[in-house]
């Protein structure tokens, strides 16, 4: 029998990497057809209307929290209380705080290190 030249081991390996490369190719242009060709409907003015008035309601509940004073006594769920200070309180408190800018520094990193200590029940 007689070697043939045509299908040796690196002529069938570079095909088969041309084979594959064209069909990812193919399945990349077909996914972008597919993802171009779909057409997205408008939104209707009555959607529109829809999404005002629950952006209203949900900034209308929202507006007692940011400017008024609250406890939530288990908001985490994990015994822990959540005191709501109105915007311009807090702010006032923090460039009290910072007046001395290592002292508030120190006071912040006192409070992180207290909360993230573990607690121990021995």
């Amino acid at each position: 029998m007689s070697d043939s030249n045509c299908c040796n081991q690196k002529t069938s390996t570079v095909a088969a990497y041309l084979v594959g490369g064209i069909g990812v190719f193919a399945i990349m242009g077909a996914l972008a057809y597919l993802v171009v060709g779909q057409q997205v409907p408008a939104v209707d003015a009555a959607r529109a209307e829809l999404r005002a008035k629950y952006r209203a309601e949900l900034e209308a509940a929202a507006i007692p929290a940011v400017t008024g004073y609250s406890l939530d006594a288990d908001a985490l769920g994990k015994g822990n209380k959540v005191y709501h200070v109105p915007i311009e309180r807090a702010l006032e408190i923090a460039a009290e705080d910072f007046k001395d800018p290592a002292a508030g520094r120190a006071k912040l990193l006192q409070r992180l290190e207290d909360k993230m200590k573990q607690q121990s029940f021995e």
